[in-house]
């Protein structure tokens, strides 16, 4: 779902209509890839949008989920079933977009519209074949103080360039498949002590 959800601010920045624009250029401006990678020549960064991950973490308010799943099967007599499934995990994603163009006005253009595209659209939806798959997420813009910023900055390779952060909540990750569970519906107690 990490890659999916990637995938669609790709999109929504690359947007013929409302997304980023270079002239006459043909092709995606936006793309999803590690910003470390910038200074290679071969990394195909040069004079892009980077969406990098920098990191994940699980939304302490959705954590306590049950792992059981019950179902009624009859009315009469009232019989249950239940299954066993993990718990879907809800993840945080931390995102940097940072402008890799080839000039500081057109890096500071595209972090400017890349602001405007997501706070206009800060809202987005995963749609999948299977309707069950559907999610929505919200990202928002994520201030940091100027150090982390630094730091950030110095574990990417050092050559800061204008960014912004964004945080989108809540990304919703779960396995499938799910594992019968046999009720117990009778006890036989053939002898009891009792002192």
């Amino acid at each position: 779902m990490i890659k999916e959800v990637l995938t669609i601010l790709k999109n929504k920045l690359n947007d013929p209509d409302y997304g980023l624009k270079d002239g006459p250029r043909v092709g995606d401006i936006a793309v999803v890839d590690d910003i470390a990678k910038h200074e290679e020549e071969t990394s195909g960064l040069t004079d892009t949008v980077v969406i990098t991950l920098l990191n994940v973490e699980e939304e302490p308010t959705l954590k306590n989920r049950s792992w059981y799943n019950k179902t009624t099967v009859s009315e009469n007599p009232l019989l249950y079933d239940v299954k066993k499934q993990n718990p879907p995990a809800y993840l945080n994603l931390y995102l940097m977009i940072a402008a890799n163009r080839n000039a500081y006005d057109k890096s500071l253009s595209d972090i400017a519209k890349v602001i405007e595209i997501f706070q206009t659209n800060n809202v987005m939806e995963y749609v999948d074949s299977n309707a069950n798959k559907n999610f929505s997420f919200r990202i928002e813009l994520h201030s940091i103080p100027f150090e982390q910023l630094s730091y950030i900055w110095g574990l990417l390779g050092g050559k800061v360039m204008p960014s912004a952060l964004y945080k989108i909540s809540v990304v919703k990750i779960e396995a499938t498949g799910e594992t019968n569970i046999n009720l117990i519906d009778e006890v036989n107690i053939k002898s009891i002590k009792v002192d």
